[in-house]
């Protein structure tokens, strides 16, 4: 009987000792991993700072390369500056806004005209025009510039309708528009505060440039 006894005590100090250690090494995976969690948010962080540093210095080389001779976009239907401008990238899942207070807008504005009057001398049916639908901006992948106004009434003097412009990756409006947008809050579909852009996305970019975009 005394054996049995020293057995199970033996057992159960077995028992005990190993629940210690399982009990240990949980607390010490714990404490661990709470530890690292910070050393890798800043390792994230680092290499966005790193990325935003070289998309920094590629828009520095462009415009030392470009300089300051910017192109004019004019067009009959483009009579003033947008309200804000619109960008919506390929890849992302909203639109980055730019109001006429923001520091970047007069920047963003003279190399998107830049883009735009190069656009109209390469591509004479305005494909680059097309009004799309925002839907299809979402689903399409592509990268879009869009001016866009207050006035919604046809019959204002001074309505103006929003200028819908797709464009390629390589170019320096997307290098530039992308840098800018890389940090702002994307805002969604339906806060745009309209449910389209232009009034008719069933059109060519030919028509839809014209004063009169349903005219034949």
């Amino acid at each position: 009987m005394a054996k049995i006894n020293k057995i199970l005590i033996a057992m159960l100090s077995v028992i005990v000792i190993i629940l210690i250690i399982v009990i240990a090494l949980y607390f010490w995976m714990q404490t661990n991993t709470k530890e690292s969690k910070p050393e890798m948010r800043k390792m994230v962080e680092s290499l966005s700072e790193t990325r935003m540093a070289e998309l920094k210095a590629k828009i520095e080389n462009d415009e030392a390369d470009y300089g300051n001779d910017y192109l004019k976009f004019t067009y009959d239907v483009y009579t003033r500056k947008p309200d804000r401008i619109v960008f919506k990238q390929g890849n992302r899942n909203g639109f980055a806004i730019y109001e006429k207070t923001d520091e970047n807008y007069e920047h963003l504005l003279e190399v998107s005209e830049d883009r735009m009057a190069y656009s109209v001398m390469q591509d004479f049916n305005l494909y680059c025009f097309t009004p799309d639908s925002i839907q299809t901006m979402m689903n399409s992948g592509d990268n879009y510039i869009i001016f866009d106004y207050d006035n919604e009434d046809e019959n204002e003097n001074d309505f103006q309708k929003d200028i819908i412009f797709r464009f390629t990756q390589n170019t320096r409006l997307y290098r530039l528009a992308s840098y800018l947008s890389y940090q702002r809050e994307q805002v969604a579909p339906e806060n745009l505060g309209k449910s389209e852009f232009a009034n008719h996305t069933n059109i060519s970019g030919y028509k839809y440039m014209m004063q009169n975009e349903l005219e034949d």
